[in-house]
Order: structure tokens, then C-alpha cells, then sequence
């Protein structure tokens, strides 16, 4: 049977649902082209009617949600049309070991971090910097100090690397797999305001030190405005709108 079909009319459709049953099954929704059908088990009988689309949101929206516990950082999370999103915030920081591909031996260097905002949709991730010690929505976003993230978006190549998608329970794996991935050579530029070409020069200009030094950062324009700045609030609510 294909409910796609919108001539089926609603007796004949009633009744091929009714004609095959599962007692195992307690309720089943159908939703059809402006329309929504609902069949249920109520005192050893098949009860199939159509039902409003405010009586079906209202029946959803009571059902408990919980999200349980979630991982530090966490500071907005939701869904969209393209799949789960998430978003976290990676206070400042030192002591952080990342690998640089050189030859002919890779530089393990140790190095202090700025603010971050690690972002995922679906199985996409982006990485930005902010200025801020702790999470603000309208902090202004600046380029994340790494090779291997696209300097116009923020978007993160993992290489071949898989990653899992976006929600709570996988965002510190991501997290882990970036920073311990070793950096090579792509998107190194627009960085850095004293190494404009290459931020791994900036990076092993700061190993050892304790902070990050903020104004090294690069701002991220606003398209088209190269003096309109963008807030972290703004870059997500642009990824997250349908």
C-alpha cells in the first residue's frame, strides 16, 4: 500500500488499515498530505480515525524530555532539518600538545590556547576563537588558531579521519581527535597578524608560553563588509536557521 498517495479516498484507506493488524503495536501514526491518521488499541478493539495537526502537537509536547547530564561546556544544543547540532565552549587554557607535520621529524609543541567555540552540525564541525574567558553569545568571532580549518567559515577538515555526529555524548571525542590530530600544511593563512601566512610559525613562536596572546588574533568579517564584525551568536543562529 502506498500512503503517498493523495486520491486514495479516506474510507479505503480506513479499511486497508484495519484489515492487517499487530497487537503488539498500541498506536500507529500516519501522515499523509495535510492530514494525519492515527490507529490505536482501546478495550480489545482498532480505533482509526483523522486527527488534527494541533492534536498531535499538543499530544507530543507533553511527553518528558531529558536530556540527562551533560558534558562540561555544553552551552546550546538542538535539532534542525539537517540533523542534531551542538555547540561548546573551551575556556583558555595552556599546556596543550599538538604535532606539526615537518621534515623530517613531526614538532611536538606544548601551547596555551584562546577562548574556543567548538560547533557541530550533523557530521560537520567548526572551530572559532573568541576573546572572552568565558562563554559569551556576543563575543566577536575570530579565526581558531589552527591550520586544517577553513578561514572563511571555521569548518574543520578531519581528513580521513571519521567523526561521529553532533551530540552531546561525542563532542569531547571530536574535540580529542582535532587537537591530537597532527596539522599539516592546509589553510595556514589569515591567522595570525604577525604570521598573516602561516599560523605555525605563530604557534611555535608561543610554545612554552602561559597565555595565548589575544591580539594575534584575526576577526572574521562579516560577507561582503570588511568592517562589519560577526559575534559568535550570529554564526550560529546562521548555521542553525532552517
Amino acid at each position: 500500500m502506498n500512503l503517498t498517495q493523495a486520491s486514495l479516498a479516506p474510507h479505503c484507506l480506513i479499511n486497508s488499515l484495519t484489515s492487517s493488524t499487530n497487537p503488539q503495536v498500541l498506536c500507529s501514526l500516519y501522515i499523509l498530505e495535510g492530514q494525519y491518521l492515527i490507529r490505536y488499541w482501546e478495550n480489545d478493539q482498532i480505533i482509526t480515525k483523522f486527527i488534527s495537526s494541533e492534536a498531535l502537537r499538543n499530544a507530543f509536547s507533553s511527553l518528558p524530555v531529558d536530556s540527562g547530564f551533560l558534558p562540561n561546556g555544553i552551552v546550546r544544543i538542538g535539532s534542525h532539518k539537517k540533523g542534531t547540532w551542538i555547540v561548546k565552549f573551551i575556556p583558555p587554557s595552556s599546556n596543550n600538545q599538538i604535532t606539526i607535520e615537518s621534515s623530517p621529524h613531526n614538532q611536538i609543541l606544548s601551547i596555551p590556547l584562546p577562548g574556543l567555540v567548538l560547533m557541530g552540525v550533523d557530521c560537520q564541525y567548526y572551530l572559532w576563537a573568541i576573546k572572552s574567558k568565558q562563554f559569551d553569545p556576543n563575543a566577536l568571532v575570530y579565526n581558531a588558531p589552527f591550520p586544517n580549518i577553513n578561514p572563511s567559515t571555521g569548518l574543520i577538515c578531519f581528513g580521513s579521519n571519521p567523526v561521529p555526529t553532533a551530540v552531546a555524548i561525542a563532542i569531547e571525542t571530536v574535540w580529542n581527535l582535532f587537537l591530537n590530530s597532527p596539522f599539516n600544511g592546509d589553510s595556514v593563512s589569515r591567522k595570525s597578524r604577525t604570521y598573516p601566512q602561516d599560523i605555525r610559525q605563530q604557534l611555535v613562536a608561543i610554545t612554552g608560553k602561559k597565555h595565548y596572546p589575544l591580539r594575534e588574533l584575526v576577526a572574521i568579517s562579516y560577507p561582503g563588509s570588511s568592517n562589519r564584525k560577526i559575534t559568535i551568536a550570529e554564526v550560529i543562529e546562521y548555521l542553525i536557521k532552517p
